[in-house]
């Protein structure tokens, strides 16, 4: 934010993948509807950290430590499981944070929105290794 109040919307980070999808705090910020006002660096760590833990999860995928090529559509699943899980560990920041009496959204504070959002990456990771949404496989 800058010292007239106006809320700087140009800070994107991008947050190189590694072999894995790219990703960055606009394309966060967009997807999940957060706005500019929450801090830019804490958002690019918990990005960061989400994707070093979804990226464990996959690691079945790897060929001889290479990420696959991904489509469109897994590659969409990977970003919402990992922006799923940083909006996840942000919500107690974000809850923190001073908002305008418009802006107050008791939705965003309500302690069961994390737990959905972890179950939502978690099914996403799921698909993405071929498994049932609901864990069970086929015998």
């Amino acid at each position: 934010m800058s010292f007239g109040g106006k809320v700087d919307k140009t800070s994107d980070q991008a947050i190189p993948g590694e072999g894995w999808p790219s990703l960055s705090t606009d394309e966060f910020r967009q997807l999940r509807r957060i706005p500019h006002t929450f801090d830019n660096d804490s958002i690019a760590a918990a990005i960061t950290i989400a994707a070093l833990n979804i990226q464990e999860k996959l690691d079945r995928l790897l060929v001889d430590g290479i990420p696959p090529l991904m489509s469109i559509a897994k590659t969409t699943l990977y970003k919402r499981a990992v922006y799923g899980r940083a909006h996840s560990e942000l919500l107690p920041e974000f809850a923190t944070q001073d908002r305008r009496k418009e802006g107050d959204n008791a939705a965003i504070d309500e302690p069961q929105q994390a737990a959905r959002f972890l179950a939502q990456s978690n099914k996403d990771v799921s698909q993405l290794l071929g498994r049932s949404a609901n864990g069970i496989d086929s015998i």
